[in-house]
């Protein structure tokens, strides 16, 4: 056995969305305090803004205190460790059915890691929904790791034996991807041609 691949939340990007969030909701709340002691002000119903810019700051609050757990996944040939929120678990290849990349809506932005496992385990620490029978838990936004998400994807086939079904997804980036490079190429040629 190796010592495998870790695969880690990228926090800097994670910190900083949340930040710009906690800032957001702390304007919103500063201007509806300022506009309601300002007697000249022009509006006059403020407390919807305000109360929203505070929940807004709340949870971004909320989110960021979330980002001092450590969220790493590691990947050996005998299986995967899952340390999330202060929880660590050990999950064998035997007890892993499948990781799906998971649309989020209707639309590929940003799709969710989820894992589904056999009958009848659990992982302490997080919160699973039942899908047809199995246990499935989220567990980061394949954008949100520091490796690529086609890297994420090709480390997890590797060693998991194929049990990754994110397919449509890559296709979908590389799709983005041409569709970028065409772009550009045809930018390039309007200025030289």
């Amino acid at each position: 056995m190796d010592g495998g691949v870790q695969l880690r939340r990228n926090t800097a990007k994670a910190r900083g969305n949340y930040l710009f969030m906690a800032f957001i909701g702390a304007s919103g709340w500063g201007a509806a305090r300022y506009s309601e002691a300002d007697p000249n002000s022009v509006f006059t119903n403020t407390g919807p803004v305000k109360y929203a810019g505070a929940a807004f700051f709340l949870v971004a609050t909320c989110a960021l205190a979330s980002l001092l757990w450590p969220f790493v996944i590691n990947v050996d040939d005998d299986g995967m460790t899952l340390r999330s929120r202060g929880v660590t678990a050990r999950l064998p290849w035997s007890s892993v059915e499948m990781l799906t990349a998971a649309k989020s809506d209707t639309d590929w932005m940003d799709p969710m890691l989820q894992l589904r496992v056999a009958p009848g385990v659990r992982i302490k620490g997080r919160i699973g929904s039942d899908n047809d029978g199995r246990r499935v838990y989220n567990l980061l936004p394949l954008e949100d790791f520091t490796f690529p998400p086609e890297q994420v994807v090709a480390i997890l086939r590797e060693r998991s034996g194929g049990k990754v079904e994110a397919q449509d997804y890559l296709n979908y980036r590389a799709g983005k991807r041409a569709v970028a490079r065409w772009l550009t190429d045809e930018d390039g040629d309007d200025r030289n041609g």
